[in-house]
């Protein structure tokens, strides 16, 4: 199994082929702004599948806040501007990356998603159990057009040779076991 500095060296590589390198740098900018007036954070999506051993492609940037309309007011003030139409996204005037914030402790889904507490302008990407469980919930409640996190967490499981047993959210240990035997089943 490959280690977490190896996942991030494979994550870097792909930015940096890609051409997506904004994509880092728009959240490390934001992650300043937000340190700056301590907004905690956790970094979620396509970002932190790339961290976790999924190199897929992303175009933008998901961060998990304690307060999104804060975090947009001191962002919007700071290097971004609000999207028109959204009260959940800007975008990085220099990168033209968008951001996309989301509200941590809500339990729209079936699955939990805690609130952040720790501020630091490094990324506090969201722990490997929990962003499985996060995707798994978010798939639970939105279905169809969550898709991908159902992708996403097939292939985190393939990438990290996850076992069974995992420590996913009980709320969604159900449908893991369901990908997980049938990522299991097949090689049989």
């Amino acid at each position: 199994m490959k280690t977490v500095a190896q996942f991030r060296e494979q994550a870097v590589f792909l930015r940096e082929s890609s051409g997506s390198t904004n994509i880092e740098k728009t959240l490390l900018k934001a992650l300043k702004v937000l340190k700056l007036f301590h907004i905690p954070h956790y970094v979620c999506s396509g970002f932190a599948v790339q961290e976790h051993g999924y190199p897929r492609f992303t175009a933008n940037v998901d961060i998990i806040v304690p307060n999104v309309a804060f975090a947009i007011e001191k962002l919007s003030v700071n290097g971004f501007k609000a999207n028109p139409g959204s009260k959940m996204t800007v975008t990085n005037r220099e990168t033209k990356v968008e951001v996309d914030l989301l509200p941590g402790g809500k339990k729209v889904d079936p699955g939990p998603l805690t609130l952040p507490t720790h501020v630091s302008e490094k990324p506090q990407v969201l722990t490997l159990d929990k962003l499985i469980s996060s995707k798994l919930s978010t798939y639970m409640g939105r279905g169809i057009d969550r898709t991908q996190h159902y992708a996403d967490v097939v292939k985190l499981v393939q990438a990290n040779l996850l076992p069974r047993d995992y420590g996913v959210d009980p709320k969604v240990r159900e449908l893991y076991h369901t990908i997980w035997d049938g990522l299991h089943a097949k090689n049989q």
